[in-house]
């Protein structure tokens, strides 16, 4: 993949992150029930995650020679008040940003090492959140 096309598919991921910033922080301020508190608080760990790869994001653009997008991807922004439909959201998401970030990875050459190793590292905190959101709708 040449530059141009990876910094079009980081910066896509880029507008993903920062739209699940938002929904995370949002649907953490919606949870209600007995276990409210607790699983707000994860929300806002996972929004705050969200962050860090916006971060990580930035730095492969500007590496690339790219510009990193203010964009927000709108169809992220996916409000929900219920927790089971805010589990269900979140864990498809995150299943589609796992899926994104893998195909990304399999275009970059593991030469480019630091931007291998950032995929990876994101790709591992999307599974994280993946499993830590499925089990709590197990144990919801």
């Amino acid at each position: 993949m040449n530059d141009a096309i990876l910094i079009d598919a980081l910066n896509r991921m880029l507008s993903q992150e920062h739209a699940c910033t938002i929904r995370y922080a949002t649907h953490a301020a919606m949870v209600t029930g007995p276990y409210a508190e607790a699983v707000a608080t994860r929300l806002r760990e996972i929004s705050a995650d969200e962050v860090l790869h916006a971060e990580k994001l930035r730095g492969r653009i500007l590496a690339l020679g790219g510009t990193p997008t203010m964009a927000v991807r709108a169809e992220d922004l996916k409000p929900a008040a219920t927790l089971a439909d805010i589990l269900s959201i979140n864990i498809d998401e995150e299943i589609d940003a796992i899926k994104s970030y893998t195909e990304i990875l399999n275009t970059v050459p593991p030469a480019n090492v630091i931007l291998f190793q950032t995929m990876q590292e994101i790709i591992r905190d999307e599974q994280e959140h993946l499993e830590e959101l499925e089990a709590l709708r197990i144990s919801g």
